[in-house]
């Protein structure tokens, strides 16, 4: 599903425009420490934004942290997951770094425990956090429904690892993700999710 090639697609179709919180970036550092150890995910942040620093609530080029996490798993000693594994872990750190602030706790209690009501909020949600990205959502049972993207430059693996776990962390449920890609860099594709 996402390889580097896929996500080097995305990085060169992405202008100075498609920017996404801070907090991308903070949630994709803790989780390079916790694969790498702190000086290896040190040197990879030095690398991508030099001795810029990051604040959770400013913009960013989402290509800077395309870069950040292509870095961190090429660099990863663990050959026990593939690359779209990897990179759906980035997905996973940014959820539990979202739901952990203010802005996610507040989330998380609007959408109580019902999926649906939580992945309907979803492409709201995107919409305040990234400037890029179409994105829907379709109930398609009592148990099931898609989340459809277009221009998700942060991927389909991304995407799959943001469901898989906003759905366990808010609505308590373990889901079947199925991703359907619709082209080369991954980035337009349907999320079949069932639970």
């Amino acid at each position: 599903m996402d390889t580097s090639e896929a996500l080097q697609l995305r990085i060169r179709a992405a202008t100075e425009k498609d920017v996404l919180l801070g907090m991308f970036f903070d949630s994709s550092m803790e989780n390079l420490q916790r694969q790498l150890g702190h000086t290896e995910a040190e040197a990879i942040r030095k690398e991508v934004f030099g001795s810029r620093n990051i604040v959770s609530f400013f913009r960013y080029p989402v290509a800077d942290l395309l870069k950040l996490a292509d870095l961190g798993v090429k660099r990863s000693k663990s050959s026990s997951r593939s690359y779209n594994e990897s990179i759906a872990e980035f997905g996973r750190a940014a959820v539990n770094y979202f739901f952990d602030s203010q802005a996610g706790k507040m989330m998380s209690f609007l959408s109580g425990d019902e999926p649906h009501r939580l992945m309907a909020s979803s492409p709201a949600a995107y919409k305040a956090v990234t400037a890029f990205g179409e994105r829907s959502y379709e109930r398609v049972s009592p148990r099931s429904g898609r989340l459809i993207c277009h221009g998700e430059l942060l991927g389909a693996a991304w995407t799959q690892g943001v469901v898989e776990q906003a759905l366990l962390k808010a609505a308590k449920v373990t889901a079947r993700v199925r991703m359907e890609v619709k082209n080369p860099s991954a980035s337009d594709f349907i999320a079949h999710v069932e639970w």
